[in-house]
């Protein structure tokens, strides 16, 4: 079995198989896959975010990163999940390993909303929230101020 690299995440389908076609044309072995459902049962995530990844052989990565940059260009990556950071697409959501079972006992605690789920860069190591709660006002003492009513 190849071992391969994400080159880019996306939340919908579409946009994935037009950026997987198109590194097909430039010679790329390029493979999408839906973590959906490994959202849905290993970290219990009834609504899926960051789940569909474009990849490529792990020997193409960079050139293959190279190419996804020049058809950034042409606005193909305008619906990838981009890393506030660092710009890059190679996303996980949640923000746990995959690859042991040990992500367990955070999944049921992101599920009873204890720790939040957040997005994870794979190549900065960047976690940020997925809804960004609005600022409120604060007075001198940092007390949310509130609505005087008559």
């Amino acid at each position: 079995m190849e071992q391969t690299i994400t080159v880019a995440t996306f939340h919908e389908a579409p946009p994935a198989e037009t950026l997987k076609e198109r590194l097909i044309e430039a010679g790329f072995q390029a493979e999408l896959t839906d973590d959906a459902g490994a959202q849905a049962v290993f970290f219990l995530n009834r609504h899926p975010r960051a789940n569909i990844h474009v990849h490529v052989l792990k020997e193409e990565c960079e050139r293959a990163k190279s190419h996804v940059r020049e058809l950034e260009k042409e606005g193909l990556m305008a619906e990838a999940v981009l890393c506030p950071q660092c710009g890059s697409s190679r996303i996980e959501f949640p923000q746990f390993s995959r690859r042991t079972a040990q992500s367990m006992p955070f999944a049921v605690l992101t599920a009873a909303h204890i720790i939040p789920r957040e997005y994870y860069c794979e190549d900065c190591q960047f976690t940020w929230p997925d809804e960004v709660k609005p600022d409120v006002e604060r007075d001198a003492l940092n007390w949310p101020r509130t609505s005087r009513i008559p």
